[in-house]
C-alpha cells in the first residue's frame, strides 16, 4: 500500500549549480535527500510525486492571474495567493509585488515566464439532463491543505476527499473548461523567474 505525503522543506542548493535546470537539480537533491529514507510516522519514501511548475502570463485580473502551459490554459492564481504584499496596478493593469518599503517594484508582465505550486484542481463534467445542460464540478482538496501548515513533525496526512457542485447552465452560457487548476507564488523561489536568476 502507498500512502501520499506532503513535506514541506527548504532544500539547499550550492552555488556552482544555479545556472543548471533548476527543475532537475532540486528532483535530484530531493531524491537525495528522501529517497530511500524512512521517514518517521509515515515509511520508506519511494520517490518524488509533485513539484514546481512553470507557465507563462497571460492575463491579469483584479482578482487573480491567467497563467497557461503548453497542454492547459486555466491555470488560476488568486489575488490572495500572490506574494505578500501584491497590489493590482490599474493603469498597467498588471499586479506588482511590493519586496519591502523602498524597493523596487517587481511587476507580474504577461508572457513572462512564472514558477507555481498547485493547490487545488477542479475537474468539470458538462451532461445534459432532463432540464437542460448541468455542469458539475468535482474539487479535490487536501485535508492538510486546509488544517494549516505541514510541519516535519506531523508529516502524515490523509488521503485527499472530493467535493462538487452543480450548476444548470443556460444555452447562451459558455461551456466551462474540463480542468481547472489554482496555484499559489506566495513562497520563496516562487514568481517570476527573472526575481530569482536577477
Amino acid at each position: 500500500m502507498f500512502v501520499l505525503t506532503r513535506i514541506s522543506d527548504v532544500i539547499p542548493v550550492a552555488p556552482e549549480l544555479f545556472d543548471a535546470d533548476y527543475t532537475q537539480v532540486l528532483v535530484e537533491e530531493i531524491d537525495r535527500k528522501y529517497a530511500n529514507k524512512v521517514i518517521s510516522d509515515v515509511g520508506l519514501c519511494i520517490t518524488l510525486y509533485d513539484f514546481v511548475l512553470k507557465g507563462r502570463i497571460v492575463s491579469c485580473t483584479e482578482e487573480h492571474i491567467r497563467v497557461s502551459m503548453d497542454f492547459v490554459q486555466d491555470i488560476i492564481i488568486p489575488s490572495y495567493a500572490l506574494q505578500t504584499p501584491s497590489y493590482f496596478d490599474s493603469a498597467e493593469r498588471l499586479w506588482v509585488w511590493k519586496y519591502s518599503e523602498g524597493q523596487e517594484k517587481f511587476y507580474m508582465d504577461l508572457h513572462e515566464e512564472i514558477r507555481f505550486r498547485v493547490t487545488n484542481i477542479n475537474f468539470t463534467r458538462v451532461t445534459k439532463t432532463a432540464k437542460g445542460i448541468q455542469a458539475t464540478t468535482t474539487e479535490a482538496t487536501d485535508k492538510a491543505e486546509n488544517e494549516g501548515v505541514v510541519t516535519a513533525g506531523d508529516m502524515r496526512q490523509s488521503l485527499a476527499r472530493r467535493r462538487s457542485s452543480s450548476v444548470d447552465l443556460s444555452d447562451n452560457d459558455p461551456t466551462p473548461s474540463a480542468i481547472h487548476i489554482l496555484g499559489t507564488i506566495d513562497e520563496d523561489g516562487l514568481g517570476l523567474s527573472s526575481w530569482w536568476t536577477s
